[in-house]
């Protein structure tokens, strides 16, 4: 084997192990900036369709710390996420009032905004069959911890999309 080839894998190893690390660190960084939403929030929420509802959200650490639930009520309409770190990634479980059960991974992560895309194939959804929630956003505040932004985005059957948007504040 030529030094040409050498070099080149080497470099390609190394690139994917230091991926690798730095992917497990975002991913620990973000679940310690999930760990501090822990407590009540509310808000309102805001539909692109024009529908204003009340939110209420309540974080909290489960299975021994290696899990985060939040439990979200809207207008008297109940889901559940699980946020847990899996191998080296960070997912988002969601029991969703639509029915189904979206699976998500944490994909970018910058000045305390976490972005979360749905794995459809993973979550035994079909993108133009199903409706499900796509993405999460929350864009937190570290010059203000009692106060962030939740949002996501539902993609329907025939491809249209609709987003709803809260600003939520600490209750306690």
């Amino acid at each position: 084997m030529s030094k040409k080839v050498i070099f080149p894998t080497i470099v390609a190893i190394m690139l994917m192990a230091s991926s690798s690390h730095l992917s497990a660190q975002t991913s620990d960084e973000v679940f310690d900036q999930l760990k501090s939403l822990a407590g009540e929030w509310s808000g309102t929420l805001h539909r692109s369709t024009g529908e204003e509802e009340a939110l209420k959200l309540t974080y909290s650490l489960r299975s021994n710390g290696s899990s985060i639930l939040e439990e979200s009520d809207t207008d008297g309409v109940a889901m559940l996420t699980i946020f847990n770190k899996q191998e080296e990634s960070l997912l988002l479980t969601h029991y969703c009032a639509l029915m189904n059960k979206p699976v998500a991974k944490l994909v970018s992560s910058a000045d305390g905004v976490l972005s979360f895309t749905t794995d459809a194939a993973r979550s035994g959804l079909q993108e133009g069959k199903d409706q499900y929630v796509k993405s999460w956003t929350l864009s937190l505040e570290p010059e203000n911890p009692d106060q962030f932004t939740y949002e996501y985005t539902v993609i329907s059957p025939d491809m249209t999309e609709w987003t709803a948007k809260a600003i939520v504040s600490r209750v306690k």
